[in-house]
């Protein structure tokens, strides 16, 4: 890969990891009508990753946000940050099963990756406090992984198809040699 090559790719994935921090940090002022549920807006931009760079990239970005976002709110370490974490390695693995043995669209992509995204969390949260009577959750969360899967997945695809390379090479200021 050339210099401005590499160059370009790190300078993208800092901008799609610095937009999922920002989403990450304010998606829990959004009020939601039912406790406990996210839109999962931060994922686009793994999604995005994962669609313009590969799984490696999405995964970094995905454990990234996690671990500066917690950092950010003074939330490390804590019982936020477990089930953030547990979230978002099972649903970053999940999402690369499917994307590499599976024909699922990048909005099938995201339904697998709130599913499991729930399914990490409710698994930690059982584990936390001790208490398998929290697997009662698990259905409710499920279902509702369904919309929001689907709108976050809609929404990458939205941004995957309205980046322009000309565009994006004159956001990051990258001179195209001839």
């Amino acid at each position: 890969m050339r210099s401005g090559n590499r160059v370009r790719k790190m300078t993208t994935i800092t901008m799609l990891l610095a937009m999922s921090i920002v989403f990450h940090m304010i998606e829990p002022v959004i009020p939601m009508p039912i406790p406990g549920v996210k839109l999962g807006l931060a994922n686009i931009f793994g999604l995005v990753a994962l669609f313009l760079y590969g799984a490696k990239e999405m995964f970094s970005i995905n454990i990234m946000r996690v671990i500066i976002a917690s950092l950010l709110r003074g939330i490390i370490f804590g019982t936020g940050f477990w089930l953030s974490l547990s979230g978002v390695l099972l649903s970053s693995v999940m999402v690369i099963l499917f994307y590499r043995y599976s024909k699922l669209s990048l909005v099938g992509l995201s339904m697998v990756a709130a599913t499991f995204h729930n399914v990490g969390q409710i698994s930690a949260i059982i584990i936390i406090w001790a208490s398998i009577f929290l697997i009662y959750w698990l259905p409710p969360m499920i279902w509702l992984s369904i919309p929001t899967g689907i709108l976050t997945g809609t929404l990458a695809k939205e941004a995957i198809r309205r980046v322009d390379k000309s565009k994006m090479d004159a956001v990051l200021g990258v001179i195209r040699r001839r």
